[in-house]
């Protein structure tokens, strides 16, 4: 076959041999290179986020701006799909001809006949856009496949399948007219570069063979001088599904397939003679630059090298608006005689050095990014004609660690990071320049200040999207092998030493100019060996500016981010008390962890115990972390209906060939959709993060806060936890309000404060109080604002604090970055304006109550204000001791479905987390060995002991009545006691409820409630009830819900510290939040809750303060059943519902179980907030 005279050399296929990496492909360079002419436009182009390439035919002013690179992207492309390598070779000879057909000698010949039925393939020309993965496009039958940790095909290193999708790409293309036209084309030279093809490729052009390479996250530049001509030709690009490469991609994200990242046509000319550059600068003011210069340079004694520093500021990026540059002013330069410089042993100079202090330089970080222009020339020595002139965009910023701390520009700086995978729901790996800048805003505005690229390089433009918003980055090299068996073997097999070093090498020298780049990783969870220690002493040749961090996956043999490796220990999901003993153990390293409270669905409770310890003053070396992660990596699915949010994950998209190698969900993972929607747990991140705080601590959840009375002010103080900027950078607004209204407002203007004898400078609300980032702000006591608050009204304070200027990144000026509300004057019951009780209001007079007992229920009448006949109130069902029926005033029935007690949720992923779902995540082999072991050694999910103790959502535990005893003491109310057991389907006693019914004859129920579990016949096997409470369907028309509680937003026992107790207001949403639809839409520590009708009739449950349980309830309001949410797969699988249409399916919580967050895969809710079976819980 064709392919076999191409490859005789490499005495097999290259595709499966782990020490052919590449084949004529050039050395990396700076990802800035851009081979201009022009000063002016080379410091236009430095400040634009989007690598330009303006060698087109279009008209316009930005046509010179880079005159030497051509994007090639577009629909110009041509494309065909072969099943496999061979195949794909073959067309690239025989230009679309299939000539491997059964018997002809080829090597896929004895290919099974269940493949050769099953086999799809394109083999006809068909046009495809590029960038884009082929698995992304309609009529292409191949498909994304997710898995987090199996390789979704048999691991046998370095060998892949034979069934291998292969893609082959062609382009017919003419050079750019204005290329053609110079006068000295015909010595230039042309370099074609792709900076992403996923997983492996060969080029070829005018049917020559030029180069190969993988690694599907970097650039891949090849010299295409020899082949290319003015006008006709053709390249060919045969990219490999799967190759050698791919066992070092295993990381947890969509396996895709196809270009997915621009390709760019280069012409250099014969005088231009950079070939790449480096440039650092520090907070001290040295600028270090090194310049590689061309060793054949022609004319060298009439050449010099122009250095230039310059202000410019560059402007916003907005996709509808070009960009526009501010110049600024010339800060720094220097000339280099090339004659004169050093010379490393060549006739002719191949590297220039400079190191030189720029005077009163502003200091680049996440709070202030500053950066300066630097312009690079190659010019005459008589007329200073440039040559060539590259640019790019400096930032003077130190990192170091000093006694164990990590250091930003000399002060310690907390990570509030993210990881972040590249993903785009309808393009897959293809991520526009706007998407990456939405997500850098997005991520700013939730109060995050770092990101780790997890687990690859991502494209150019993101790092220097960062390096203008001001985000510290931790850019990992392309490795990870979890699913390796040990995880460390490749990088233990020296055959491998290759493939590692130059993935880590060549990630350097291509983004080590970028300021926000603070941290290098040598890849993930790929064990520990001796390619990672050879990668890791590159990488120190290369760069000493930076620490390196690593966390090898695997257990103690095989590291977990402590070992030599890594300058930061960046253990991955240890809990709260593990991360303080890291802390503490590791004195002399930064603890940041690489990886930490897992968002799959509703998660990340436990959240702001991390902060507690990551703020705690006696452990200055815990620095913070990175969430996983930050975007659920769903895909959009088409929907016969025109749904838009129709997200699927692993399962959905294989075909039958890899329906059993996917690993389901565990890829919705983030705290925003793929719309980039936040989920409920952004709320409480973005508060936890940020910057400036009240002093206080986070226990259980609640705030305590320091607050001082003064005279006729209150002092309250902050603290500020940026290391960059200062009081005099913000100002705060503040507000009282009550549950009912605001009012009393005041801004108050923060000013540094200065020492004087002067008593007007008594006025100032700010004081500073030292360099220990405290300040006091004075606001009016209560008793000056007593105009605006009405009688016993629980009334708070509101801080919100702003940028005195916009930043790049905010929507509007007028966006805090950090809200603090305070309550002043707690109170457990409600008063109304007079300060008469709500049980009081309730009650009228003339009315009357009684009993009517039937067999089979009891029945409560009531007469309201001397009415000539009783109406029916409520009927208790003598068979479950439960309410069936309760009717307003008007005789309308509120209750759809009996008042029961509930002890079920619908699952979260988290409730699921246990061995029993980490054995569907390994290998078969691995999963069948352990199960000997797995009751000794591993913990069950929740979910896992809550069926087998009958606590399934689908099948309820059954309220069976004990007893029920009936007292009538007093004219104007009524006492109905049960005992009610909560039985299994099973028929096993799981709980038992105490529960009395005190009706009033206002139309008012007390309800007081004693929950006994039954722990002795349990067996000890129950971690935790879900939830302890009543639940019911509520009439349609109760819509409007208002309750005074913790809001806004959705919250839980573990992760409500970022909501505040207030008066609060929505409507039930037919929407769930999540891709996998859960338990949701909880709201904590209720005093009241009203649900009412258009015309305010309905209900009002009042949680009171007597000493019996607790003072306050959880409760949640949906349009769907907790058996609907525990079955559906996706969200799109519920029936659409509008509020007002369809009753309301209520949770009322005596106690409710956090949600958990450590991790997905084990239960992870911490002992403070499980309902354990051992207690007794009691609520009125």
């Amino acid at each position: 076959m064709a392919w076999t005279r191409v490859f005789r050399r490499f005495r097999g296929r290259p595709w499966m041999d782990n020490n052919f990496t590449e084949f004529n492909r050039l050395p990396m360079v700076t990802s800035s290179m851009r081979w201009m002419v022009d000063e002016s436009c080379a410091r236009e182009v430095a400040c634009c986020p989007q690598l330009l390439a303006t060698a087109t035919e279009s008209n316009g002013e930005e046509q010179d701006l880079v005159p030497n690179v051509w994007n090639m992207d577009g629909e110009d492309w041509q494309f065909q799909l072969r099943s496999t390598v061979e195949r794909a070779l073959d067309v690239v000879y025989n230009d679309g001809e299939d000539q491997d057909k059964e018997g002809n000698g080829s090597r896929t010949g004895n290919i099974s006949k269940w493949w050769n039925r099953a086999r799809k393939e394109v083999r006809e020309w068909r046009p495809i856009t590029v960038p884009a993965n082929w698995t992304m496009v309609d009529g292409i039958p191949d498909y994304p496949i997710y898995t987090n940790i199996r390789y979704p095909f048999p691991c046998v290193p370095p060998f892949v399948p034979d069934r291998n999708p292969t893609g082959v790409y062609k382009l017919k293309f003419d050079l750019p007219v204005k290329w053609q036209d110079a006068s000295q084309s015909i010595s230039d030279d042309y370099i074609v570069t792709f900076h992403g093809v996923e997983s492996a490729f060969f080029l070829f052009v005018n049917d020559e063979y030029v180069g190969y390479s993988q690694d599907s996250r970097l650039p891949a530049s090849f010299d295409l001088t020899p082949h290319v001509t003015a006008t006709g030709n053709v390249m060919h690009v045969v990219v490999c599904r799967w190759s050698d490469g791919s066992y070092l991609e295993d990381q947890d994200h969509w396996w895709m397939a196809g270009i997915h990242r621009s390709v760019e046509l280069t012409r250099r000319g014969v005088d231009m003679d950079i070939e790449d550059f480096r440039v650092q600068g520090d907070m001290d003011g040295r600028l270090s630059i090194c310049v590689d210069m061309k060793k054949t340079m022609r004319f060298h004694s009439q050449k010099k090298l122009q250095l230039r520093l310059f202000s410019d500021e560059q402007k916003d990026f907005n996709s509808d608006e070009q960009m526009k540059l501010h110049e600024g002013i010339l800060v720094w330069s220097a000339t280099k005689d090339i004659l004169g410089s050093h010379c490393e042993g060549e006739d002719i100079c191949s590297k220039i050095e400079v190191s030189e202090m720029v005077q009163h330089v502003n200091l680049w970080s996440d709070e202030i990014p500053s950066l300066y222009t630097l312009v690079i020339s190659v010019v005459n020595n008589v007329d200073e004609k440039p040559y060539q002139v590259e640019s790019c965009r400096v930032g003077f910023r130190s990192v170091d660690i000093e006694d164990g701390v990590l250091l930003l520009n000399g002060k310690a700086v907390t990570i509030c990071g993210v990881n972040r995978h590249e993903h785009d729901p309808d393009h897959g790996k293809v991520v526009s320049v706007e998407s990456m800048a939405n997500d850098i805003r997005i991520a700013k505005r939730s109060n995050f200040n770092a990101i780790r690229t997890s687990h690859y390089p991502n494209a150019v433009p993101f790092y220097r999207l960062c390096d203008y918003y001001g985000i510290l980055v931790c850019d990992e090299a392309n490795l990870e092998t979890h699913g390796m068996m040990p995880m460390g073997k490749l990088a233990d097999d020296f055959s491998w030493a290759k493939s590692f070093v130059e993935r880590v090498t060549r990630m350097v020298d291509r983004d080590r100019n970028h300021a926000s780049i603070i941290l290098w990783s040598l890849g993930n969870e790929c064990g520990r060996g001796r390619n990672l220690n050879l990668s890791r002493q590159a990488l120190r040749r290369l760069d000493t500016s930076r620490p390196i961090c690593y966390e090898g996956g695997g257990d103690i043999f095989e590291g977990t981010g402590e070992t030599e490796l890594t300058d930061i220990i960046c253990s991955m999901y240890p809990n709260v008390e593990k991360t303080i003993a890291l802390a503490r153990k590791h004195r002399d390293r930064p603890v940041i962890l690489c990886e930490y409270s897992h968002a799959m669905g509703n998660s990340n409770g436990n959240i702001h115990k991390y902060w507690e310890a990551f703020r705690d003053p006696a452990l200055p070396n815990l620095q913070g972390g990175f969430i996983w992660d930050m975007m659920d990596q769903g895909i959009r699915l088409k929907h016969p209906e025109g749904k838009l949010n129709n997200f699927g994950y692993g399962g959905d998209l294989e075909d039958d060939f890899y329906a059993h190698t996917n690993d389901a969900q565990f890829c919705i993972n983030g705290i925003f959709s793929p719309d980039r929607e936040p989920h409920p747990a952004v709320s409480e991140i973005k508060y936890l993060q940020q910057p400036i705080q009240m002093v206080g601590d986070f226990t259980s959840g609640m705030k305590q806060r320091h607050i001082s009375s003064r005279g006729e002010y209150l002092d309250f103080t902050f603290t500020n936890r940026c290391h960059m900027l200062s009081w005099s950078d913000v100002y705060v607004e503040y507000f009282y309000c009550t549950d009912n209204c605001s009012g009393a407002t005041g801004d108050i203007d923060c000013v540094a404060f200065v020492p004087s004898s002067d008593e007007s400078m008594k006025k100032f609300p700010i004081f500073p109080m030292g360099s220990d980032g405290l300040a006091e702000v004075q606001v009016h006591t209560l008793d000056r604002a007593r105009s605006h608050l009405a009688g016993n009204q629980r009334c708070w304070i509101v801080f919100r604090w702003y940028y005195r200027s916009k930043r790049n990144w905010q929507e509007t000026k007028e966006d805090p970055i950090a809200v603090e509300r305070i309550e002043l004057r707690p109170s457990r019951v409600n008063f109304d304006e007079n300060g008469d009780t709500i049980e009081r209001l309730l009650r009228e007079e003339g009315s009357s109550i009684r009993v009517q007992e039937a067999s089979s229920s009891v029945e409560i009448w009531v007469r309201y204000n001397s009415e000539r006949y009783m109406r029916k109130c409520a009927i208790i069902d003598k068979a479950t001791g439960c309410l069936t029926s309760f009717c307003d005033k008007d005789g309308v029935e509120l209750l759809l479905e009996p008042l029961l007690p509930n002890l079920t949720r619908a699952c979260t992923d988290n409730d699921c987390g246990g061995i029993d779902r980490m054995k569907g995540l390994m290998p078969r082999w691995v999963s069948f060995k352990i199960q000997l072991l797995e009751h000794a050694f591993f913990n069950y999910s929740f979910w896992y002991r809550w069926k087998r103790m009958g606590l399934d959502p689908q099948l309820p535990p059954n309220a069976q009545c004990d007893v029920i005893k009936l007292f009538q003491e007093f004219e104007d109310y009524v006492v109905i006691d049960t005992t009610i057991s909560m039985m299994s389907s099973e028929n096993q006693m799981i709980c038992k409820f105490h529960v009395v019914y005190r009706f009033q004859c206002d139309g008012c129920v007390k309800i007081t409630t004693i929950a006994n579990p039954c722990d002795g016949k349990l067996g000890g096997s129950m971690l935790s009830f879900p939830r302890i409470g009543f639940s019911f369907i509520m009439n349609k028309n109760l819509r409007d819900l208002i309750y005074l509680g913790k809001g806004k937003w959705e919250n839980y026992s573990d992760r409500k510290t970022g909501s505040d107790i207030g008066l609060w207001s929505y409507q039930p949403q037919s929407c769930c939040d999540y891709i996998v639809p859960s338990e949701h839409g909880n709201r904590c520590d209720c005093s009241w809750l009203c649900c009412r009708d258009n015309n305010s009739s309905g209900f009002l449950f009042v949680a009171a303060d007597d000493g019996i349980g607790r003072s306050h309830f959880d409760f949640s309001a949906l349009l769907h059943s907790q058996k609907e949410l525990h079955i559906a797969t996706h969200n799109h699988e519920l029936e659409e519902r509008k509020h007002g249409f369809y009753p309301i399916y209520v949770n009322l919580d005596m106690y409710s179980m956090g949600v958990g967050g450590d991790v997905g895969w084990a239960p992870c809710v911490y002992d403070e907030f499980l309902l354990k079976s051992d207690k007794e819980y009691k609520s009125r």
